[in-house]
């Protein structure tokens, strides 16, 4: 199993296990060519690069980071019309704050990754989003299929 962390993201092949835990807000964006069994794990953080004024990390944005993603797997090989995409996360943390405001960064985070997969053409296979409870997720790069657990919500595979 390969950990990554807050603001990371990892490239793998089958039959690495990518692993990312404590997913608040924050979203878990994965990759994944099936005809080469290579995939990637994001754990994200922000929704937008653009007006950040560290802009070192491409990794801590949804943005930034699937633009990076997208052109690390083609350097491995990868075509983008073989990638599928699947998001987790994006929870709205704090009942205390009301969900439309403009610090809802889950929401925006779900809106950016969406935006930008249909920019690149890749589809959104499956996706565990928003809500009020952290996810952890693992990604098989030997199937493509993602375990997601929570504490409320259980387990699922997608």
């Amino acid at each position: 199993m390969v950990e990554i962390g807050m603001a990371e993201m990892h490239i793998g092949r089958s039959p690495e296990i990518l692993i990312t835990r404590g997913l608040g807000s924050c979203l878990g964006i994965t990759v994944y060519d099936p005809a080469k069994k290579i995939g990637a794990l994001a754990h994200v953080m922000l929704p937008d690069i653009t007006n950040a004024r560290i802009k070192h990390n491409p990794y801590r944005f949804v943005n930034s980071a699937i633009d990076a993603i997208v052109e690390e797997l083609k350097v491995h090989g990868s075509l983008t019309r073989n990638m599928k995409a699947k998001i987790f996360g994006g929870a709205h943390m704090f009942s205390f704050m009301v969900t439309n405001t403009v610090l809802n960064i889950g929401e925006k985070n779900v809106l950016m990754a969406k935006q930008m997969f249909a920019r690149w053409e890749i589809p959104v296979l499956a996706e565990d989003v928003r809500g009020n409870f952290g996810r952890t997720i693992e990604f098989y790069l030997d199937t493509g299929k993602v375990m997601m657990r929570t504490v409320s919500q259980g387990e699922k595979e997608y």
